[in-house]
């Protein structure tokens, strides 16, 4: 009898130091869980923030396409063999302000009428139209005509940012060019345009 009472109380005393032992196990395995949720949340919250920040360019690309006063800063051009060249996007742009559109392109090391080794054109829009998808992509439209250009212009603007595409359908011939790059509003565009336009 007191072998069953000694053994019984050893195992009350015993229990609350294997339940210890269980809950430090279970804080350490929670803990390294732990660490591995803050890195996911980070990242999540890199990633929240960063569609944040997109979707934001991309309302304010919408308005200044609505207000007619956009910029797109081009940091690509794609020849109509689709051929790439980088290029500078505070030189290379298509810009819309009011009732005039400016086209510029510049080419370092290359002489140009512009100063800026290429060309910079402007003309008067006409047939504006904009079109939204069911996904939320904007395709916007116009012609522009001046003296050295005219030309159709078509852009593509994906849903969720501001990159954009613009390719240029010049009525004379097939050399179309597309510029791709950001577009913002005129305010927030950070251009150099040159005095020199091509007439």
């Amino acid at each position: 009898m007191k072998k069953l009472f000694f053994l019984l109380l050893m195992g009350i005393l015993m229990m609350p130091a294997t339940e210890i032992l269980a809950q430090t196990q279970t804080q350490t395995h929670t803990q390294e869980l732990t660490k591995k949720q803050i890195r996911q949340i980070k990242r999540d919250q890199r990633r929240h923030a960063r569609q944040v920040a997109n979707q934001q360019a991309f309302n304010a690309a919408v308005e200044a396409l609505k207000d007619n006063n956009w910029v797109l800063m081009a940091n690509t051009l794609y020849g109509p063999r689709g051929n790439s060249i980088p290029v500078s996007d505070n030189t290379n742009f298509i810009q819309f302000k009011g009732n005039k559109v400016y086209l510029q392109l510049a080419f370092t090391g290359i002489a140009g009428p512009n100063g800026l080794g290429g060309i910079t054109v402007e003309g008067t829009p006409s047939n504006i139209s904009s079109q939204t998808d069911k996904h939320g992509n904007i395709t916007y439209s116009f012609n522009v005509m001046g003296t050295a250009i005219t030309a159709q212009v078509i852009i593509n603007l994906s849903y969720g940012d501001n990159y954009a595409q613009a390719t240029v359908y010049p009525m004379m011939n097939n050399n179309n060019l597309t510029f791709s790059g950001i577009l913002v509003p005129t305010d927030q565009s950070s251009i150099f345009k040159s005095g020199f336009i091509s007439y």
